[in-house]
C-alpha cells in the first residue's frame, strides 16, 4: 500500500490527538498543584483541632510510640482516627524532623495530593462520564480551585489524600464492572479491593467504596468478584478494627467521643436518644446541606429565589443520577452510600460534602449535559427545555459568582486565619508561664502540646447531643470536673465564653473546684484547689 502524504497527516493529527487526551489530565493535575503550591501558609497546625491531632499521631509513628496519643499522659493508644493519613505524615516526618517547620512540607504534600486528585478527576471524566478531553480538564479545574476543595487542602487534612486516592479506585472499579467477566484478572480484583480497604484506612466513610463496588459486581451476577472484593478489603482493614475494638474504654467517658472510635460515639447517642436520633438528624443535615448549597448558587440572593434555585438544582442531580448510573455505577451507589453516611451522622455535613466535591457537582453537570442534548418535538416541551436551561445557566452564574468573590476574599484562608489567631495567646501563656513537667487541661491540646511540649487534656467533651445544642455551663464545669479527678492537672487555662463561663461556675462552688491565677489575652487560667 503506497503512503501519501495525507496519509502521514492524518496519522499525525491521530497521534496528536492522542498525546493531548492523555496529557490532558497530568496537565491540569500540574496547573493544581502549582495553585496548591501558591497558597502554602506558615499558619500552626492545631486551628481546626483535627489537623493537630493528626500531627501528634505522625509525630507518635515516625518517633517509634506506634500509634498512640503522645500528648496524653500514659500515651495511651489511638483508635479514633484512622491511622492511613497519619502513616503518610509520619513518613514525611521522618523524611523532615524539624517541628514546626515540617508543617510546610505536609501542607505541600497536600497540595500533590490536590494535584492528583485533579488528574484523576479528569481522567474520570474523560473515560467515565463521555466528556471530550477539555471538557474534562475544565471540570476537573472547576471542581479542584473551587472554594469548598481549596478550603481543605491549604489544612492538614485527609480530604486530599482520600480524594487522590478515591478516582483512582472508582476508574478502576467501572473498569472492572464494565468489562466481560473473561477479561478481568483475579489480581485485578484484589487490587480493587485493596484499594478500597486502604481508602477506608485514611478516611472511615471511605466504607461506602466497600459496599459499592462488591454490589455492582454481585448485580451483574458476578458472585465470586464481588466476594472477592470484599473479602480483600475487609482483610486490609482488620487489623485497624481489631486495634480498636481492644483499646475501647480506656478514656475517662468525657474523653471518649473525641479519643476513640466513630462508631461508639454514634452507638452511645443512640443508646442515649433512641433510634429516633437518626430521624432528627437527618432533618438537620439534610436543612444544613440545602443551606450550603443555596449559599454556593445563589450568594447574595433573597430567599424565595434561593428556593428556585435550589428546586433547579435538585432537578439537574437527579437528572444527573441517571446518566451516572449508565455510566459509572459504582461512583453512583459510592456518592449514595457516602451521603447515607453524612445524612445520618450528627456532625456539621460540609466538610464531608466538600470532600467527595467533583462527584457532588457531577450529578447536576450531567443533568445539565442531558437537558442540552434533549430535542423534544412538542412546543410546550420546547418551552420548557428552554427554561430549565435558562434555570441552569442562572445556577452556573450563581456558583461563578461565589467562586469569584471566595478569590478575592481569599476564603480558603478565613478558618486556619481565624484559628491562628485564637491559638496564639494561648500556645505563648503555655510556653512562657509553665513548666516541662506541667499537665494543662485546654481547648487546644494539641497545638498547645506540639507547639510547647507541655502534656495536655482536653476541657471540653465531644458528644452527638452536641449537634442539637450548646452544652450548658453546668454541664461543660461537669466535664471538666470528671477530667480533673482523672488526671493530676496542673493548670486548666480556657478562653471561648461557654469554658470560662463553665470555669467560673467550678471556681464559684463550695468549695471551689478551681482558683483563678492568671490571664492570658481573652483567656484566664486557673489552678485545682486542694482536696
Amino acid at each position: 500500500m503506497t503512503t501519501t502524504p495525507l496519509h502521514i497527516e492524518a496519522t499525525l493529527d491521530r497521534s496528536a490527538r492522542f498525546d493531548a487526551t492523555h496529557l490532558m489530565p497530568w496537565l491540569v493535575g500540574a496547573m493544581v498543584l502549582a495553585a496548591g503550591m501558591m497558597l502554602v501558609d506558615s499558619l500552626p497546625v492545631g486551628v481546626v483541632h483535627d489537623d493537630g491531632m493528626y500531627v501528634i499521631l505522625a509525630k507518635s509513628l515516625a518517633t517509634g510510640h506506634g500509634f498512640r496519643w503522645l500528648h496524653v499522659p500514659g500515651a495511651p493508644p489511638a483508635t479514633h482516627y484512622p491511622p492511613g493519613y497519619p502513616a503518610v505524615l509520619a513518613l514525611l516526618w521522618w523524611l523532615f524532623p524539624g517541628f514546626p517547620a515540617n508543617v510546610l512540607v505536609f501542607k505541600m504534600a497536600n497540595a500533590v495530593f490536590s494535584g492528583v486528585a485533579a488528574a484523576g478527576t479528569a481522567r474520570f471524566a474523560h473515560r467515565r462520564l463521555g466528556m471530550s478531553a477539555s471538557g474534562a480538564a475544565a471540570f476537573s479545574l472547576v471542581a479542584l480551585l473551587g472554594i469548598p476543595t481549596l478550603t481543605l487542602s491549604v489544612i492538614v487534612m485527609s480530604e486530599p489524600l482520600f480524594l487522590a486516592l478515591l478516582l483512582p479506585t472508582l476508574l478502576l472499579a467501572e473498569r472492572i464492572a464494565h468489562d466481560a467477566p473473561s477479561g478481568v484478572k483475579r489480581r485485578d480484583i484484589v487490587l480493587l479491593g485493596a484499594l478500597c480497604g486502604v481508602a477506608t484506612l485514611v478516611r472511615t466513610h471511605g466504607i461506602a467504596l466497600i459496599a459499592a463496588a462488591p454490589l455492582v459486581l454481585a448485580l451483574r451476577r458476578r458472585s465470586r468478584d464481588a466476594v472477592l472484593c470484599a473479602a480483600v478489603a475487609v482483610a486490609v482493614i482488620l487489623p485497624w478494627q481489631l486495634w480498636v475494638s481492644s483499646h475501647s474504654g480506656v478514656f475517662p467517658m468525657p474523653m471518649r467521643g473525641g479519643y476513640e472510635s466513630y462508631g461508639a460515639w454514634l452507638i452511645a447517642g443512640v443508646r442515649e436518644e433512641g433510634i429516633g436520633l437518626l430521624a432528627r438528624t437527618a432533618a438537620r443535615t439534610s436543612a444544613e446541606l440545602a443551606m450550603m448549597f443555596a449559599t454556593l448558587i445563589a450568594p447574595s440572593i433573597h430567599n424565595a429565589l434561593r428556593y428556585v434555585a435550589l428546586l433547579m438544582l435538585a432537578a439537574l442531580a437527579i437528572a444527573g443520577v441517571r446518566s451516572l448510573w449508565r455510566l459509572a455505577p459504582v461512583s453512583l451507589l459510592f456518592l449514595a452510600f457516602y451521603a447515607a453516611i453524612v445524612i445520618v451522622w450528627p456532625f456539621t455535613p460540609a466538610r464531608f460534602a466538600w470532600g467527595v466535591w467533583p462527584l457532588v457537582i457531577a450529578l447536576p453537570v450531567l443533568g445539565a449535559r442531558d437537558l442540552l442534548g434533549w430535542r423534544p418535538t412538542l412546543p410546550a416541551l420546547r418551552m420548557l427545555r428552554m427554561s430549565a436551561l435558562a434555570g441552569a445557566a442562572c445556577v452556573a452564574l450563581g456558583y461563578a459568582t461565589y467562586t469569584l468573590r471566595g478569590y478575592r476574599g481569599q476564603w480558603w484562608q478565613s478558618i486556619p486565619r481565624a484559628g491562628a489567631a485564637n491559638l496564639r495567646p494561648l500556645v505563648f501563656w503555655a510556653a512562657r508561664q509553665t513548666a516541662p513537667t506541667d499537665l494543662l487541661a485546654v481547648e487546644a491540646e494539641s497545638a498547645v502540646y506540639l507547639y510547647t511540649g507541655r502534656q495536655t487534656v482536653p476541657v471540653h467533651t465531644f458528644t452527638v447531643q452536641q449537634y442539637f445544642h450548646p452544652r450548658s455551663p453546668s454541664e461543660n464545669a461537669a466535664v471538666i470536673r470528671a477530667i480533673l479527678a482523672t488526671y493530676p492537672v496542673t493548670a486548666v487555662a480556657v478562653s471561648t465564653a461557654a469554658m470560662r463561663a463553665a470555669a467560673r461556675e467550678l471556681a464559684t462552688s463550695h468549695p471551689p473546684a478551681l482558683a483563678v491565677r492568671d490571664t492570658f489575652p481573652g483567656g484566664i487560667v486557673l489552678t485545682p484547689t486542694p482536696r
